[in-house]
């Protein structure tokens, strides 16, 4: 019934059958049934009508709400169609920054405004009040070593993104918060990664010093073989 997108849809049936546990989030629930059926007008009426409800939610119902949307949402990572942007703009967002503002030494504000915002000093403030948090330590080693992936993805073409001591800082740190971490084996992907770009920088470093040949014949001449992303340029 729902071919290429049955994840989205049966994720969004789950959602909504873990909200209607809770009054105070029914109308939401509703919303997630309409965009399941493809009513987009009747999800958006009933997205209206929470919206419209939580203006009259006292600050704790308020950020019992916004706890449970999000982490409904990170229990069902194929869903998109579940954080609409009215939702994010009038309702968690405001709420999320009222309680940072009131509470600065609680952690799920900043952690869920962090993850919202893809806000790295957020990220890292999260961390340091909570560095068991799991998810808040992945999305800032994802962040680092992206950078670093950035960085060298145009190596294939002999050429190098911005700074090589911009991109090693940002190794450093992935390396340092993969170390830190409460079970380094839930890590392992991301050691893996951050070797295999350490040995990048590596080479990249050595072939400056005496760029003979492209960057992929100065690596295979030495028995290093790497893998380059597939880059696809359009003409004008």
């Amino acid at each position: 019934m729902y071919y290429w997108n049955k994840d989205n849809f049966e994720g969004l049936l789950q959602i909504a059958q873990q909200l209607e546990a809770d009054e105070h989030l029914k109308p939401l629930a509703a919303y997630c049934r309409f965009r399941e059926q493809g009513l987009r007008r009747e999800a958006f009426r009933a997205l209206d009508l929470y919206l419209e409800a939580s203006r009259s939610f006292d600050s704790a119902t308020a950020r019992l709400a916004a706890t449970q949307i999000l982490e409904a949402n990170a229990l069902a990572p194929s869903v998109h169609h579940f954080l609409a942007q009215p939702l994010i703009k009038r309702f968690l967002l405001p709420t999320l920054q009222a309680w940072m503002q009131e509470d600065a030494g609680t952690n799920v504000p900043v952690r869920w405004l962090g993850i919202l915002n893809r806000d790295r000093e957020l990220l890292a403030r999260a961390l340091s009040l909570c560095p068991d948090d799991v998810p808040v330590r992945k999305q800032l080693i994802d962040f680092a070593l992206g950078d670093v992936d950035f960085a060298t993805h145009h190596l294939d073409e002999s050429h190098f993104i911005g700074s090589v001591e911009v991109a090693a800082a940002a190794l450093e740190l992935a390396r340092t918060l993969i170390a830190n971490a409460p079970d380094p084996e839930m890590f392992a992907r991301y050691s893996a990664d951050a070797r295999h770009l350490d040995c990048l920088l590596e080479d990249w470093r050595a072939y400056s010093k005496n760029p003979v040949g492209t960057f992929p014949e100065w690596c295979a001449a030495r028995g290093h073989d790497y893998n380059y992303p597939v880059k696809v340029y359009y003409a004008p």
